[in-house]
């Protein structure tokens, strides 16, 4: 079952990643920082989703437009780097929420550990439906950080550590549950938020080996919320829409075989 030290497992090897990664990484925290300082609009409160240790926020610069900033994740090793981070204003204007905002997690796992494989599987898992989860209250922003990418890896790597072998039909329905997932947390966002939302997210991954010339492609938006991502840019366009690379995993730095490098893309929505 997924736990609090599953997330803070998650949340302390992006921390060690970071370490090694640092001056691969600093462009895309330049831009994603950047990006919230610029286009987050004036709001008596806030709720950034997928927190982390603060590495892509700066949240002193959030504070100057944002009475309260309410910060949400699922790793309870990330409250240490935001009581440092916000000092005396720490549970006074900057309000912690530890817990699992898909609220489908546990309910999911606990269902997969009753799964045998085959036809059972793939038909548990087209089955599964994420909870109809609800912020704590309604904000006048939400800041989805890097998360919409993230949330359904959570998952398959859930399934794929219990599960070792899947078959197609297995496979094709873990990429659904994953996506539905994705388009639960778009909803989230949307539904929570009063006058605005920034989401960032990744969109694309890229794959490399130095002595290739071709890079591999894969997606990072699953099902409907691939398809929404790319209808809601052409008939509801976003106010403000930016993109960068990331360059995660340098190869000979996190692997010997091929690196890796995510598309990034920001957008601002605006709810009146």
């Amino acid at each position: 079952m997924i736990s609090a030290n599953d997330f803070e497992y998650m949340g302390v090897g992006i921390e060690r990643r970071f370490a090694r990664c640092a001056s691969w990484w600093a462009p895309h925290l330049a831009c994603t920082r950047d990006f919230v300082a610029r286009h987050a609009e004036r709001a008596s409160s806030v709720a950034v989703l997928g927190a982390g240790r603060l590495l892509d926020l700066d949240l002193n610069r959030l504070l100057v437009t944002c009475e309260t900033v309410h910060l949400f994740d699922a790793d309870p090793g990330c409250v240490a780097s935001w009581r440092k981070q916000a000092g005396n204003l720490f549970a006074k204007r900057v309000i912690p929420h530890v817990g699992d905002i898909t609220e489908s997690f546990e309910a999911w796992t606990r269902g997969l550990s009753k799964v045998r494989r085959g036809a059972e599987l793939a038909e548990y898992l087209g089955s599964l439906k994420p909870s109809m989860a609800e912020l704590p209250a309604r904000y006048d922003g939400v800041i989805s950080l890097n998360l919409l990418g993230q949330i359904p890896l959570y998952w398959r790597d859930r399934v794929q550590t219990r599960i070792s072998e899947m078959d197609s039909a297995s496979g094709e329905a873990l990429v659904h549950s994953m996506g539905a997932l994705q388009e639960a947390h778009l909803e989230l966002v949307r539904q929570s938020a009063a006058l605005w939302s920034i989401i960032i997210s990744d969109t694309e991954y890229y794959f490399y080996d130095i002595d290739r010339t071709e890079w591999r492609v894969e997606p990072a938006l699953f099902g409907g919320t691939a398809r929404d991502w790319t209808t809601t840019a052409e008939k509801a366009p976003p106010v403000v829409n930016d993109s960068w690379l990331w360059h995660i995993a340098p190869q000979l730095i996190e692997s010997e075989e091929e690196g890796e490098i995510h598309r990034v893309e920001a957008r601002l929505y605006r709810y009146f």
